[in-house]
């Protein structure tokens, strides 16, 4: 429930107060972070044996290897375009099925409208638990539970997915204004009335903007998927990398990125659309329960009901039919015994080892990419960037490599370095994945910087840098924070990548054992991993919290 105040404070959260930790705590929180992470990255890249002459041979590695894959060749284009067509239909199928378990759980999980604390509870339990597991193990799952096939990768992107959609459906429903809600209800409306007439049209735009979002990044999720058996390009260019014939995956790749840029053109399109015209709600009378048709509900619904004959096509192309979800959910709770109880035994040894590599590799990725990230996120945000030009070639170079799958650096900087070095390949892989994230989410937040700390810093007579410095990262600090653990997270689960083509220990082991059908051997290895994400989860929400 959220407290209703006389006028917010200019800046402040509307309709909400919150305490607010001393001052002493947030100042420990704002410098110490920092400090540490610098330092165990730097330390993490050292034990890898990650120097700057390293990432100067490293990246000049990478420029050889490309050289040698140009020009590109299809050798079957029609094959290629096909199973493209296919990993499109799997993230398509696999965000609709999250959008509709999403929006149960969003409004059960929303303290507006969840119908008591035991329930609300269950809700936010089950979307923190998709949200931790990684979608590949999700796949690995389903692949042991129902056969290899594409349905596999529709339930794993579908339930990953539910964690992030599940999580935001909820705060838009619990920021939705409750003076409507509490206008249907004065017209003797029921809960359901009260959910559809006074609820849905409030965030219709904010849930299909979400999901569309969701699209963009669950399509790159797919093409990891098929390297494990959910079928489509994924499979295509692991096999390509595989027989070291490099002009054949770089066609492959040129096209895989090609249908990212379009899909992301489409969903950024959508919306800015949706959300531009969704800012502002008209009201129901008090006597009446139509809702008016406003711009912002007309995009609403012919994007959601496009939507929906899109997914249906989808699901029916991929064979997500009722019954064989039934089937699939029989499977499901059949296979639990072939993965529980974990068996230690045989990664005792390396576990260890394996985790430390683990770690080392996503803190080194996460502290290179962030140090990459930050400065492009800010040149490509309109409120800092220093001209437009500038802003053009960053958002360019931003676009560019968030339109990389990771399989896809992965595989690359294996092939150029060789399994020899595989942990620094693997961390240079993914910090060229982590600065395009990083990148991203910097240029979104700094789009909403409030002017007026900085017009205060320049009319004190400061220069851009220490305009940059207090007034610019004064106000990023809390959710730079959030960013770089974020990124940190997403590096951590990634040891499953690199394990696929040999740039880990542990997710070596992994790959090999789920080859040899050994589950409760690779629920030992993941459980470690979940535990070590669940950690930094937990970290990144008391660093919020101290520096809100």
């Amino acid at each position: 429930m959220t407290t209703r105040t006389a006028p917010a404070r200019p800046g402040g959260a509307a309709g909400t107060t919150r305490p607010k930790p001393p001052r002493g705590a947030r100042r420990l929180a704002a410098w110490g972070f920092p400090i540490a992470f610098v330092l165990l990255g730097l330390i993490a890249l050292d034990w890898l044996g990650v120097g700057v002459g390293g990432l100067i041979s490293g990246f000049g590695e990478v420029a050889g290897l490309l050289a040698r894959a140009w020009p590109p060749t299809l050798a079957d284009p029609a094959t290629t375009f096909a199973h493209v067509l296919d990993t499109l239909w799997m993230a398509i199928a696999g965000t609709a099925l999250a959008a509709l378990l999403a929006a149960v759980l969003g409004v059960l999980a929303a303290g507006t409208t969840s119908p008591g604390r035991t329930v609300r509870a269950v809700a936010l339990s089950v979307i923190v638990a998709c949200r931790a597991v990684p979608d590949i193990v999700f796949a690995v799952f389903f692949v042991a539970a129902i056969g290899i096939g594409p349905l596999p990768g529709v339930l794993a992107l579908g339930l990953h997915s539910v964690g992030m959609l599940g999580k935001l459906f909820a705060e838009a429903v619990e920021q939705a204004d409750e003076g409507v809600r509490e206008a249907v209800a004065g017209t003797g409306a029921g809960p359901a009335q009260r959910l559809f007439a006074g609820v849905a049209p409030q965030v219709a735009p904010a849930w299909i903007a979400a999901t569309l979002y969701r699209l963009d990044i669950n399509f790159r999720g797919s093409v990891l998927l098929g390297a494990v058996g959910a079928g489509g390009i994924g499979l295509d260019l692991k096999t390509a990398f595989g027989f070291t014939d490099y002009p054949e995956a770089t066609g492959i790749a040129l096209v895989t990125v090609a249908v990212v840029l379009l899909v992301e053109a489409v969903s950024v399109g959508l919306r800015g659309q949706l959300l531009g015209a969704g800012r502002t709600v008209a009201v129901p009378r008090v006597r009446e329960l139509r809702v008016p048709w406003t711009r912002g509900r007309i995009a609403a619904h012919v994007a959601g009901w496009g939507g929906l004959a899109l997914a249906a096509v989808a699901c029916r192309q991929v064979g997500a039919s009722p019954a064989a979800l039934a089937d699939a959910a029989a499977g499901s709770v059949a296979a639990l015994g072939e993965f529980f109880p974990p068996d230690f035994g045989p990664v005792a040894d390396l576990l260890g080892q394996g985790l430390l590599e683990t770690a080392a590799i996503a803190l080194g990725a996460t502290l290179l990419g962030t140090l990459a990230g930050v400065p492009l996120g800010l040149l490509a945000a309109r409120a800092v960037a220093p001209n437009h030009g500038v802003r053009l070639a960053a958002r360019t170079l931003l676009v560019g490599l968030r339109s990389i799958p990771d399989l896809l650096l992965v595989l690359i900087f294996v092939a150029a370095f060789g399994l020899m070095d595989g942990p620094v390949a693997g961390t240079l892989a993914l910090s060229v994945f982590t600065a395009a994230l990083v990148a991203k989410l910097v240029a979104d937040d700094a789009e909403e910087l409030r002017a007026g700390p900085r017009e205060a810093v320049l009319s004190a007579g400061a220069g851009p840098l220490q305009e940059l410095a207090l007034a610019v990262f004064g106000q990023l600090t809390p959710r730079l924070v959030t960013t770089t653990l974020y990124a940190l997270d997403v590096n951590l689960r990634a040891f499953f990548i690199l394990g696929i083509v040999g740039a880990g220990e542990l997710g070596y082991a992994l790959s090999q054992h789920i080859r040899a059908l050994n589950y409760d051997v690779v629920t030992a290895i993941v459980l470690p991993v979940f535990v070590l994400v669940l950690a930094v989860e937990a970290i990144s929400a008391r660093l919020r919290s101290a520096l809100r």
